[in-house]
């Protein structure tokens, strides 16, 4: 497929669930101008879809911590927007995925890897995906699933990784810091990538694309990073341990589907976009 796009129309609309979370919040940012629906848990997500008619529905909503609540926003609110789009098969939906459906593996995963769900998150997030190609074939629906990666940026929850390092160098609170390795995406470049696929013309028929920089980072050099650019040392104490039970020694996406296919490809840089997270972001009343 050669990506074929159109300028950004002003006067779509856009259905945004998940949109008190940290993606929904810079998505509503970013289609400030359209007619955006910022759809949040406790509404009747059809009933919203049959009042506002969305053009495009973006799907973020997801629950990351509390098994027992993840099979609404990461399941059910899926189903219910293919539904919609089966009576509206004009519309558009973007799915948000996850890299852990993957699994742990021993190098970077491309589009075409099998789901590998080593918990209830990647499990409930991998049986969207599925659906999402199963409607998609089966109704001809314009569906597309975006894995991305580690996406840092403002407005993410401040327990994150990145909003603690903001406190430990812009107001000197100590945190710790364990081993881990990420593929970084600065939310710039992941809310880029939306565009694309908002702009697309042809439609993807339940295609997944990553949205990763294909550069494996550990944390530690991420704190590093850091220092560098504050030119501080910062009250954190490393531990070279692992934090989850799942943490992969491994944590890539292939990039060259995206690039190829999409033209997708990350415009900042970890430095680059870790120097802009600091002047954007504020985490000093939490």
């Amino acid at each position: 497929m050669v990506a074929i796009y159109i300028l950004k129309d002003p006067r779509m609309k856009i259905l945004i669930t998940g949109s008190t979370g940290f993606i929904g919040k810079n998505l509503l940012e970013h289609f400030s101008e359209n007619d955006c629906y910022p759809f949040t848990r406790g509404e009747n997500l059809y009933v919203t879809l049959r009042k506002f008619r969305p053009d495009m529905v973006i799907n973020s909503a997801a629950e990351i911590y509390e098994p027992h609540k993840m099979w609404e926003p990461n399941v059910e609110f899926t189903k219910i927007c293919l539904d919609w789009l089966v009576q509206n098969p004009t519309k558009k939906m973007i799915q948000l995925g996850s890299s852990i459906e993957y699994g742990m593996l021993d190098r970077a995963a491309t589009e075409r890897d099998p789901i590998l769900p080593v918990d209830m998150y990647s499990t409930t997030k991998g049986m969207a995906t599925l659906m999402c190609q199963g409607y998609a074939r089966q109704f001809g629906l314009d569906v597309t699933v975006v894995r991305p990666y580690s996406i840092f940026g403002k407005y993410e929850r401040p327990h994150r990784l990145f909003p603690r390092l903001w406190r430990a160098f812009t107001m000197d609170v100590p945190m710790t810091l364990y081993a881990g390795e990420h593929d970084f995406v600065y939310i710039d470049d992941f809310i880029h990538g939306i565009d694309l696929l908002v702009n697309l013309q042809q439609p993807t028929n339940g295609d997944i694309v990553h949205f990763a920089s294909g550069i494996q980072t550990s944390n530690k050099e991420v704190l590093e990073i850091f220092e560098k650019i504050t030119g501080k040392t910062s009250p954190v104490e490393y531990k070279p341990v692992l934090a989850k039970k799942f943490e992969s020694t491994v944590w890539k996406g292939d990039t060259t589907y995206a690039r190829e296919q999409y033209g997708f490809s990350c415009n900042y840089t970890l430095e680059q976009g870790i120097e802009h997270f600091l002047k954007t972001a504020d985490y000093r009343k939490i």
